[in-house]
């Protein structure tokens, strides 16, 4: 009976480790703080979340799931932190934001999957924008939603993958994303 306990407290903790992890997680206060300590995040609604981040000169990736990289049915929870050479301002970014979404939608997930926008809308913030995708990653049937932020020199990715088949799918931009809502709220640049 012991060592079944024992077992179990360890496949616990195994389950609320990190993997490769640069940042910060306290799983306390449920956070993430990134590296450089530039933004926090709440961690998003997962039963015993893992997270990975890769750290590039530019950029940073942290992906949140649960299990051994195993990202359904809950998702995957990403944010993609991006350094720009230079600041720009809102009326750059509203410009530029054609050509920001067609990139990041074709190469975000080119070698693992690959989705078509479906729906896509400014925020009231003018720094802010979301799309809607579906296609396919991991060869399951899938939506991507994702909200792109500008901060000076800096812009935020945060998305989620999920698959079609899920009790809550999303199949519009306001339908059952409550909790990406909140999630992507709680992204704060420190």
């Amino acid at each position: 009976m012991r060592v079944a306990a024992i077992l179990s407290l360890a496949f616990f903790l195994m389950s609320c480790s990190t993997l490769n992890l640069s940042g910060t997680i306290d799983f306390k206060d449920e956070t993430y703080t990134s590296p450089n300590h530039e933004f926090i995040v709440d961690l998003p609604a997962l039963v015993h979340p893992n997270a990975k981040d890769i750290v590039y000169p530019n950029q940073l990736f942290v992906d949140f799931f649960i299990g051994s990289g195993y990202w359904t049915p809950q998702g995957l929870h990403t944010i993609q932190w991006v350094t720009l050479p230079k600041e720009i301002t809102t009326e750059q970014f509203q410009q530029a934001l054609p050509t920001i979404v067609n990139e990041h939608s074709h190469k975000r997930f080119s070698s693992i999957g690959e989705f078509n926008i479906i729906e896509q809308r400014n925020l009231p913030d003018p720094n802010s924008h979301k799309f809607l995708a579906k296609g396919t990653y991991q060869n399951v049937a899938s939506t991507w939603i994702c909200t792109i932020k500008l901060y000076k020199n800096r812009i935020a990715f945060i998305s989620k993958v999920l698959p079609l088949e899920n009790p809550k799918p999303i199949s519009k931009l306001d339908e059952n994303t409550d909790s990406y809502n909140q999630w992507v709220e709680s992204f704060r640049v420190l």
